[in-house]
């Protein structure tokens, strides 16, 4: 249950995205009331900045803690001191950074940790990353699933798209003549309407032509996403729907209407859709 218009919302944590994306374990089971993060935080994200300060940050200090791990366990200290230095300066910058979060970091901890590992106490050194990363996992736990939403997931709000008459709709209204046309050509094949279904098929392409131009939205000038969705292959798939069609062979056509389904319409909502839904629950309204 999702309650608008508050700072704190609690909701079930059941996401399997949010697990990828280095958060901390959170079974289904566990109720987590999640914050808003501090609006200071958005200058360190695009487009407000141009590069991912933030997470850029957040991947040197995974990196650093492991440097520091691993060469503990080799004994090697002027590594290990060298990677201390860097792990200290980052992890100071989260309060510069974000001042609002000053009291969510523990500085005296890197103090210790340099002093343990001058003294060569490899367990301490040990022991003392832990509490480190706990205050890593700490923040994460209740401020990551909403940063992420706002920050890292698509917004499609500001996206139109011009259709072959040249009129601009936005990005829902595309969505639901997609699904219209798919749904019109299986209905056109179960009930033997052969132009009917070559028509609708011929839209359904010009449609997905259409989006596919409003990939480069976010993508820019890397064509990789717009290929793998709908390049080459779903253009062979439209021919051989066509056929199937064309022949009468109505079950090879539903068939292939599956395939199309799977390949673009679930792999994109599988990418792309998951998380705007995720932002639009969690978020509250504006």
């Amino acid at each position: 249950m999702i309650c608008k218009n508050m700072k704190s919302i609690a909701v079930f944590l059941f996401f399997p995205l949010l697990a990828a994306l280095w958060v901390a374990p959170v079974y289904a089971d566990a109720m987590v009331s999640l914050k808003q993060p501090p609006n200071s935080l958005e200058q360190w994200y695009k487009p407000a900045n141009k590069r991912q300060v933030w997470l850029h940050t957040m991947f040197r200090l995974r990196r650093e803690m492991q440097a520091i791990a691993e060469y503990a366990e080799q004994n090697n200290q002027p590594a290990m001191q060298k990677w201390i230095k860097r792990l200290d300066e980052d992890y100071n910058k989260i309060a510069d950074m974000v001042p609002e979060w000053e009291d969510q970091i523990k500085p005296r901890l890197l103090s210790e940790l340099e002093m343990f590992a001058e003294k060569g106490d490899m367990p301490r050194v040990g022991k003392t990353l832990e509490m480190i990363g706990r205050t890593c996992d700490d923040c994460h736990t209740y401020y990551q699933p909403l940063v992420i939403a706002t920050y890292r997931s698509p917004h499609y709000d500001d996206i139109k798209l011009k259709d072959s008459n040249g009129k601009e709709h936005s990005f829902e209204d595309n969505m639901e003549a997609l699904s219209a046309s798919v749904n019109r050509i299986l209905i056109a094949l179960d009930d033997g309407q052969k132009p009917v279904a070559l028509q609708a098929r011929l839209t359904l392409l010009e449609q997905l032509q259409n989006l596919g131009e409003s990939c480069n939205s976010c993508h820019k000038d890397d064509e990789y996403p717009r290929e793998r969705i709908l390049g080459k292959a779903t253009e062979e798939r439209f021919t051989t729907l066509q056929a199937s069609i064309s022949e009468g062979r109505v079950k090879d056509s539903q068939k292939m209407m599956g395939e199309i389904a799977v390949t673009v319409c679930a792999r994109c909502h599988n990418t792309h859709r998951i998380v705007s839904d995720l932002r639009d629950a969690l978020l509250p309204e504006k």
